[in-house]
């Protein structure tokens, strides 16, 4: 019996010290904090809240936007401030996380947003987009991105 607990115990200590699982691991957490973050952002876009995408994008953020700006970090805060769109519904329909190192991960994935534009006039638009993601000093932070608006099926 107590060999057998010894074994568990040592094939334990090994698991845990096993680079190779203790980095899969990492990427698991990585992937699920990320794709957290982006469907905080999706959701704050609904809500036109600037403070919770100020919070994820790092100061050194550069950007393309739906219709091929760049942006700054700034840039892209006062554009979603200023937007007047009322939604009734905004998911990530899709999200796909490639980790390249343990600080730096990119996110692609796809949105839909239904709503009606200031004129009152309904809209379903679909996008898709890249975010890239570095961890700094403890912090995920969104540091570029770029995203498309698709054409509208019919």
């Amino acid at each position: 019996m107590k060999s057998i607990v010894a074994i568990l115990s040592l094939t334990v200590i090994a698991c845990l010290t096993c680079p190779t699982l203790r980095a899969q691991a990492d990427k698991s957490a990585i992937e699920t904090a990320l794709k957290d973050k982006e469907n905080q952002w999706e959701a704050a876009v609904a809500k036109h809240d600037a403070s919770v995408v100020e919070s994820m994008v790092a100061e050194d953020y550069i950007g393309l936007s739906s219709k091929g700006k760049v942006q700054t970090r700034a840039d892209m805060l006062e554009t979603m401030k200023k937007e007047t769109d009322t939604y009734t519904s905004t998911a990530n329909e899709s999200l796909d996380v490639h980790v390249f190192a343990p600080n730096l991960a990119v996110v692609s994935g796809s949105s839909k947003e239904v709503g009606k534009d200031k004129d009152g006039k309904a809209f379903t638009r679909s996008y898709r987009w890249v975010d890239t993601w570095m961890e700094r000093n403890g912090k995920w932070q969104c540091v570029a991105s770029g995203n498309m608006l698709l054409p509208e099926q019919k």
